[in-house]
């Protein structure tokens, strides 16, 4: 659940958090699962829609504003905080690396998706 990462940040072992409150590491696993789960399924409804979807310069302007906004506060909240370890950085910079390509390869123009026009 703790990643060596974590502990060193917060100047803490799991039993120094547990001596805090006994509910307090379960909580943090709970937070973590439902977290991981939450970037999973943003992820995998993604993929969907920049699979199967129209492409269209709306649908691109979607994707990237979503794009921006999280990995923007994901990435970007680590360095407001001090939270700057490479390893633990790495999976989200790298996954923004590949949005940022996926991006530069989608087609930004296609047939209007209007119905009627």
């Amino acid at each position: 659940m703790f990643v060596p990462q974590d502990l060193v940040f917060i100047g803490a072992d799991r039993s120094d958090l547990e001596a805090i409150n006994a509910r307090l590491v379960p909580l943090i696993a709970h937070d973590r699962a439902g977290f991981g789960g939450g970037v999973a399924s943003v992820g995998v409804a993604t993929l969907v829609i920049a699979w199967k979807a129209t492409p269209s310069r709306s649908l691109w302007d979607a994707l990237l504003i979503a794009g921006l906004a999280g990995f923007g506060c994901a990435v970007g909240t680590h360095f407001i905080v001090g939270y700057l370890d490479a390893t633990h950085l790495a999976p989200a910079i790298l996954g923004a690396a590949v949005f940022a390509a996926a991006m530069a390869l989608m087609p930004r123009d296609g047939p209007d998706p209007r119905p009627g026009t």
